[in-house]
């Protein structure tokens, strides 16, 4: 099972997407505050977190800087910004400090949330089948039995 941090401070709206998610087939755990996004990312392993960018005692963007640049955490942690902030700079500045995507709350009824949420799933599981795949000598390419005629 899928396991998503959701980082969202509004009871109403984490209530919202906590349901959709369970509904959905995912194992949700919803903190409310920056610093305890921190001390839960020690606690716990996630596949995913959903980082809102208002936050009481330290911002998303806080959070996020602390997560890409502190080996504490699993560097490959995928972090998407879930967010009503949502201009072009927002997007571009969380993008730059490492987010692997943006979901805006504005744009996506709670059902487009999580069929997005899929989407970004699924097509991370796809980058890292690629990466490992990379990774292997052009010889152990071979032996994956694939061909590919151009």
């Amino acid at each position: 099972m899928t396991k998503i941090l959701l980082v969202e401070d509004d009871p109403f709206i984490a209530e919202i997407y906590t349901k959709k998610l369970g509904n959905s087939g995912f194992e949700t755990v919803n903190i409310t505050s920056g610093r305890a996004v921190l001390k839960e990312l020690k606690e716990q392993n996630f596949d995913l977190v959903l980082l809102d960018l208002v936050l009481p005692e330290m911002s998303g963007t806080e959070v996020l800087r602390e997560i890409r640049h502190n080996k504490e955490y699993d560097q490959n942690l995928k972090v998407v910004v879930f967010s009503n902030l949502s201009s072009p700079e927002d997007r571009e500045q969380v993008i730059r400090l490492g987010a692997n995507g943006f979901i805006s709350k504005t744009e996506f009824s709670p059902s487009e949330v999580v069929a997005e949420i899929e989407r970004l799933l699924r097509q991370f599981k796809e980058q890292q089948k690629n990466s490992a795949v990379e990774a292997l000598a052009p010889e152990e390419r071979v032996s994956l039995g694939k061909k590919i005629l151009l």
